[in-house]
């Protein structure tokens, strides 16, 4: 893939007001996941693996946790002195309310490059992808708009989890349907689409100038038929997180040796910011089954089925069974915890009982004490 070919752009506060716990001081790209990474590593970390070497960040608020987190873009090989890795947030008056105006906001950057196409994708998806074959799919279908969607055959209330897609044989894109309740196998866009940019800010253009800002409703439906709007299925480990449920599920899912396999895959590393830590210390009455466990933690009660970020302490007699406990967490001696989310910087009591439930986890907010 050309590098001068495919302009990145990464919305990452995409889905962040279904999980108001987890964003009420971060945005959506900064949510830890899987116990050293941030849901933005995901997305970035594929565009830098598939050649794209120009890659726009697009941010609404509580950005600076996400800024410190990406710095110059080195950790994804994006510090470079042209193109690279910029952060693009709202400014005056503008607040980037919806796809189509954000888009019209930031055409200066957009058009400022010499990039063919423009990828669009979010930091609510965690998956593995290569960008390359969707290009390839994309040119031999010669396409206006290539999606990249996902199956779904479990029940779920889809809200905002992305447009709903009739595909034909030939892959083509026959209906684009509004979000609503599936109960059975459902086609879902995942976020992530290719355009050419010419097209793409006509498109923007045009819709601003008629006062219409919904990209599926204004755009996508009433073109179906009109463009060649075509369908990539990405086949490998996806997860659409629009929920704190699908938050967790996402995560407890990590235990499976195939979807770390998948998502981890050292032929496409996922790359993160560095901490660098001491390795973890067990003690001698310590036991951890089934769970990932960062560096720099001590542990010395029970872990089972968990996630522990790094910096966690877990006292002497504690158990934790199905958890995410996110970095610097204290958990005191004899502390039971059962399918909690547990933020950064928390401080546990001795003793404490906590109790969730696989459909509705817990959440205890960053800096807690309990």
């Amino acid at each position: 893939m050309g590098s001068n070919r495919i302009l990145g752009l990464i919305f990452a506060n995409t889905f962040e007001e279904s999980l108001p716990e987890l964003t009420a001081s971060r945005t959506m790209g900064s949510v830890p996941f899987g116990g050293k990474y941030r849901l933005i590593d995901f997305p970035l970390s594929n565009m830098s693996n598939s050649g794209i070497n120009n890659v726009g960040i697009i941010t609404k608020s509580n950005f600076l946790s996400l800024m410190d987190h990406l710095g110059t873009g080195n950790a994804w090989d994006l510090a470079k002195r042209r193109s690279g890795l910029t952060i693009l947030p709202p400014y005056k008056e503008h607040n980037f309310n919806g796809i189509i105006e954000t888009l019209y906001t930031l055409h200066g950057f957009i058009e400022h490059g010499n990039e063919e196409y423009v990828l669009i994708d979010h930091a609510g998806c965690v998956s593995n992808f290569n960008y390359r074959k969707l290009l390839e799919y994309h040119e031999h279908k010669g396409a206006d708009i290539t999606f990249i969607y996902t199956k779904r055959s479990r029940d779920c209330e889809v809200q905002t989890a992305g447009t709903m897609l009739d595909i034909d044989e030939s892959g083509k894109v026959t209906k684009v349907l509004l979000p609503s309740i599936c109960n059975s196998e459902t086609t879902f866009a995942s976020g992530a689409f290719l355009i050419k940019k010419e097209l793409l800010m006509n498109m923007v253009r045009n819709l601003v100038a008629e006062n219409k800002n919904d990209f599926t409703r204004d755009f996508l439906q009433p073109n179906v038929s009109k463009l060649k709007i075509y369908a990539y299925e990405n086949t490998g480990y996806c997860a659409i997180i629009t929920s704190m449920k699908d938050y967790f599920r996402a995560s407890m899912e990590l235990m499976d040796p195939e979807v770390r396999a998948h998502l981890f895959n050292p032929k496409r590393p996922i790359y993160t910011k560095v901490r660098d830590d001491i390795p973890s210390r067990y003690g001698l009455d310590s036991s951890v089954k089934g769970s990932l466990i960062a560096q720099g933690c001590t542990i010395d009660g029970t872990v089972e089925n968990s996630i522990i970020s790094k910096g966690v302490r877990i006292g002497k007699g504690a158990h934790i069974k199905n958890c995410i406990i996110m970095q610097d967490t204290i958990i005191g001696e004899n502390a039971d915890l059962s399918h909690i989310i547990i933020d950064k910087d928390v401080t546990v009591s001795n003793g404490k009982t906590i109790i969730g439930c696989e459909s509705y986890p817990m959440y205890i907010a960053k800096r807690s004490v309990i």
